[in-house]
């Protein structure tokens, strides 16, 4: 049963990731963030009774868990807020490799020699998606650059992470100059995302090998109710601390009415309730669910790349397969 369990995790968190990069694109992912883990808690907090006779050892580690998965969140949203998801998700394969040492290490897992090679050929897979993409940002066609109301001096890209991207034209410069200047500022942003994308995934690994350890001492009512407690008051506290920097409310009324806030915190709890309940029984295999984890990878590569209408999404399927590919070798 574990199996099915994993899967349905996996397609649930495949349309998560996508909804929650289009929930935040024109309200702060800070507060979409808030408001969304703050009903996932309400959702859980009738186990309230069952999760109070937690020993607080225990309750600590969840709460460690809860930081780790905030800063995760936070690092993810800001990576899809700058460039394509069709783009990075694949980069989610590295969960792989970590799970790979980490089972290894903690769980001792006998290492085989081909999983070395299944590594390489993710990282392979990896390097030679970045090197097309690199080269795919070079040309400016692919952005749909369009001009428009040059009496205001205004340039627009558009289709960079589903915004349009406003930069005010200088009467000193000419034309080309613009462009030049402004796809540098993209592929700043591109550069940016990647790291930001890369530390989410690291977070969310060590989050995911925690989630093992802890759910062989803890329910999962026990850890849903004091995951997402603590989430959502990490998260608030953060939000806070960002309206207290700008010194202004980082919130209008339009953005309460932003309805897929109220929807993707029932994917997460329906989903992390399958996870939970795959990783609490005695006889799962931790690498048979990081690979079917990996489900949610190509769920948000097609679905992210087709809703947001990104460029040469059937190019960067072909490297995703070969990252797949790599990720079996190394989970069998």
């Amino acid at each position: 049963m574990w199996i099915l369990f994993a899967t349905i995790y996996a397609l649930l968190i495949g349309f998560y990731t996508v909804l929650r990069k289009k929930a935040s694109q024109k309200t702060n992912l800070l507060f979409v963030l808030a408001v969304s883990s703050s009903i996932g808690f309400l959702l859980v907090s009738w186990s309230a009774a069952e999760a109070v006779t937690l020993s607080w050892q225990y309750i600590l580690f969840i709460f460690g868990k809860s930081i780790i998965v905030s800063q995760a969140w936070v690092f993810e949203l800001i990576a899809l807020k700058n460039y394509y998801i069709s783009s990075l998700q694949p980069i989610s394969a590295i969960k792989v490799v970590i799970a790979f040492i980490a089972n290894m290490l903690i769980f001792n897992e006998q290492v085989v020699w081909w999983k070395f090679i299944g590594v390489v050929i993710i990282f392979a897979g990896l390097i030679t998606l970045n090197q097309y993409d690199r080269k795919t940002l070079k040309n400016a066609n692919n952005f749909n650059l369009n001009k428009i109301d040059l009496n205001k001096n205004i340039v627009k890209f558009e289709n960079i992470g589903n915004e349009n991207v406003y930069i005010e034209k200088s009467n000193k410069v000419s034309e080309n100059v613009i462009v030049e200047t402004d796809m540098q500022t993209l592929k700043k942003r591109r550069i940016k995302a990647i790291i930001f994308f890369i530390f989410s995934c690291i977070f969310n690994e060590t989050s995911g090998i925690l989630d093992k350890i802890i759910l062989n001492h803890v329910s999962t009512n026990q850890m849903q109710f004091w995951f997402m407690l603590f989430v959502a008051i990490i998260i608030w506290i953060y939000f806070f601390v960002l309206c207290a920097k700008k010194r202004k409310m980082q919130v209008q009324k339009s953005d309460w009415k932003n309805y897929l806030m109220y929807i993707i915190p029932f994917i997460l709890i329906i989903a992390d309730r399958f996870l939970f309940t795959a990783l609490s029984q005695p006889n799962v295999l931790v690498t048979g669910v990081s690979i079917i984890k990996q489900l949610s990878t190509i769920v948000a590569v097609i679905f992210g790349g087709l809703l947001y209408k990104e460029p040469n999404l059937k190019y960067k399927l072909i490297y995703l397969a070969i990252i797949l590919v790599g990720i079996i070798i190394v989970l069998v």
